[in-house]
């Protein structure tokens, strides 16, 4: 019999965990989350003593368990063993976690408990952790149950008075200022006044996309309209302010362009980025993978829990939710010995990195998402996992190794050039050593192309032989556009949120309806900028970015035992309640539909645009709504998966049924019935899968 039990939260990590352990002597068993909760309805704690309510949760439909089988299983075992390892994530909610388990155990096996944390599924991190058991940290704990109090307290009352006024899903702490966010930025694009200036741009050459850069007009020109040039700054250039001026200049100009100075080379460092946290990783998906944010997250966490290699489970990386950018010692020599072996002892160098954003509240007893084992290359597994997790996986290894690697050397000379006292200049500029290039491109948008000119000292006295001069008009662009990933960026840098709640703050205003994405890119629904505008007038302090982080703050300083977990709650409760109490006394706000300039067929009212319930498609419906009931719904195209039918071998496709819901059939219909049971985040899923690899195709 077993004497030892392990309680992890994630079932999929049991086959990875128990390589590395004694299958004789642990039995292990999974939480699957929180096996207690706040009650789904109503405040679920007393307003007064705070005390919380927590219940065991109903097993839901996809629910392999219910809540009561599993704490069952626990308390069954926990029974028969001599010690018990709370092995939940390294998070405040893992720490949580793990105290419900405590909690629900009769007090003999309470003291067999002992809580054990590890940041990676490895042999070593596994075998450290049960070396150096730790009690339950309670001010963790209390930090989790106050974050939990603090969002049910606005989630559930502000939510209930914006549904009434609003006709508005929710409104939670952390995902109101999301659509913020969203809002702001469309509010900048409503406002923005384009300027336009103009530029002198004589083109060389035999040399693809390049001009010369106006640099100094000849100062015998007067009633010249353009900006000042900092003699100190290189890479500016003049500006005209008026297409009159430009065109003077450009009449000034003879055919002589002439060579008159080429500086010393310089010589500039590229160091490499730092090592990935969440919000990071997730942005990298974001913009160069094209995932969404919840497939990021998805296969990020396969990756840590361990997938199959062969008939082996591996756990690829460390914690995918981080906020700490600090690499352990242990995994630096790793590190180390690998770029050694690797590349050589050039290619060597370790970096000191700093953390971006709000620094003050990272729990840096974290670590940054690296990979486990730098010696297991992106190319030794690329045909041993799924495409999605060696594509994530490369992505990953390619940025820790950068971090250990030399800077890349650049060397740039600046050509100087003057036609009749105007003064320009071009610029050559190359690689000199790779470094950390050589894993890790960056694709940073302010490094200069590389130019190799063949520049030699000779060459001063010379001309540059110009193919014609353009005069170019530029105008200024209004703000893009917020994408999830730049979303996630300016919220991790305003210090909101968390890194387990990025994902589902760049997702909220998609699924109450109040954004949509178009090529990726937000725009706000009008449901989504009433439901804001009610938010400023009524509850502003929740758009406050200011107190979101303070409230952020307020739950470290609990984590650290500098204030009372009840503190931050008590403080929020009589200016919550002035708010609601204004909200409730205000007339309820009427929708406002676009109009689509159409009258309907079966009753000539007017056409409006409407968004579906479910999963807000847009679609045309009749304004008369419930009386009359003529819609219009867009056309969607099937998308074909790789996968066959286990009927007939024909691809199985994605389509719509009747009311307009996705499913996965078989695209041998009507000969072949076959559907595929599966959730929406399932068919999402193969969906991204089915468009990726027809990019990459």
């Amino acid at each position: 019999m077993n004497n030892k039990l392990l309680i992890i939260e994630s079932p999929n990590k049991i086959n990875t965990i128990s390589k590395y352990l004694n299958n004789k002597e642990f039995t292990i068993l999974a939480t699957i989350g929180h096996i207690r909760d706040l009650p789904s309805s109503g405040m679920g704690f007393d307003e007064k003593t705070l005390e919380p309510k927590w219940i065991v949760p109903r097993k839901k439909k996809n629910d392999r368990q219910s809540k009561e089988e599993i704490i069952d299983a626990i308390k069954k075992t926990a029974n028969m063993v001599d010690e018990i390892y709370l092995a939940t994530d390294p998070d405040r909610e893992g720490e949580a976690i793990s105290w419900h388990v405590y909690e629900i155990l009769p007090d003999k096996d309470k003291a067999k408990c002992k809580r054990i944390t590890f940041n990676e599924i490895t042999k070593t991190a596994i075998n450290e952790a049960l070396s150096k058991p730790r009690n339950l940290d309670l001010l963790w704990v209390n930090s989790q149950f106050s974050r939990r109090l603090i969002d049910r307290l606005v989630g559930y009352k502000v939510s209930k008075v914006v549904k009434q006024k609003t006709s508005g899903k929710s409104a939670g702490r952390v995902q109101s200022v999301a659509l913020k966010f969203i809002y702001d930025r469309e509010d900048e694009i409503a406002k923005f006044v384009p300027k336009k200036w103009w530029t002198v741009d004589p083109l060389v050459k035999g040399l693809k996309n390049n001009s010369l850069i106006l640099r100094e007009v000849n100062p015998d020109l007067k009633d010249i309209n353009c900006n000042k040039i900092d003699d100190e700054k290189e890479g500016s250039g003049v500006n005209f302010y008026d297409i009159d001026s430009a065109n003077k200049v450009v009449a000034n100009l003879t055919d002589e362009y002439k060579i008159y100075a080429i500086d010393e080379p310089k010589q500039y460092k590229f160091n490499p980025k730092e090592p990935y946290k969440t919000s990071t990783l997730q942005q990298d998906a974001i913009n160069k993978l094209g995932w969404s944010v919840s497939k990021a997250t998805l296969v990020a966490q396969k990756l840590y829990e361990g997938v199959k290699i062969g008939d082996d489970y591996v756990a690829l990386i460390s914690y995918p939710r981080t906020d700490s950018i600090r690499i352990s010692d242990t995994f630096k020599e790793k590190a180390k010995s690998f770029v050694l072996k690797t590349y050589g002892q050039k290619y060597y160098q370790e970096h000191t990195f700093k953390s971006k954003g709000n620094s003050d509240n990272v729990q840096d007893a974290h670590e940054a998402i690296r990979v486990i084992d730098p010696f297991i290359t992106p190319q030794d597994i690329k045909d041993k996992v799924a495409k999605d997790e060696y594509i994530l996986y490369r992505l990953v290894w390619c940025r820790t190794i950068s971090c250990f690697m030399a800077s890349a050397i650049y060397e740039n000379i600046v050509v100087r050039i003057i036609n009749n006292k105007n003064k320009f200049y071009t610029y050559s500029r190359t690689l000199v050593f790779d470094g950390f290039k050589k894993v890790y491109s960056s694709n940073d948008e302010d490094e200069l192309p590389l130019r190799d000119l063949k520049l030699t000292k000779e060459l001063i006295g010379t001309n540059v032989p110009i193919q014609q001069v353009d005069v170019k008009e530029h105008s200024t662009t209004p703000p893009p556009r917020f994408n999830q990933a730049s979303l996630i960026k300016e919220l991790d840098n305003a210090g909101v949120g968390r890194p387990s709640t990025y994902k589902s703050m760049a997702n909220m205003a998609l699924e109450r309806g109040y954004a949509e994405l178009i090529n990726r890119a937000y725009k706000l629904l009008p449901l989504g900028k009433t439901v804001c505008e009610f938010l400023e007038k009524y509850f502003d302090f929740i758009l406050n970015v200011d107190f979101t982080s303070r409230v952020e703050k307020s739950l470290d300083d609990i984590a650290d035992g500098k204030i009372d977990w009840k503190e931050p709650i008590k403080k929020l409760q009589p200016i919550l309640e002035k708010g609601l109490k204004l909200a409730k006394d205000s007339e309820k706000i009427e929708k406002t539909l676009e109009k689509v300039g159409r009258a309907c067929p079966n009753c000539g009212s007017e056409l409006v645009y409407r968004y579906s319930k479910n999963d807000h498609t847009k679609f045309i419906g009749c304004s008369n709504y419930p009386k009359c009931k003529y819609a219009e719904f867009p056309t969607s195209p099937t998308v074909e998966l790789d996968e066959k039918c286990p009927n007939c071998g024909h691809n199985l496709i994605i389509r719509l049924n009747k009311k307009h819901r996705k499913f996965v059939g078989c695209s041998n219909y009507p000969s072949c019935h076959y559907i595929l049971k599966c959730d929406a985040k399932k068919i999402q899923e193969l969906e991204e899968k089915a468009k990726n690899n027809n990019k990459t195709n």
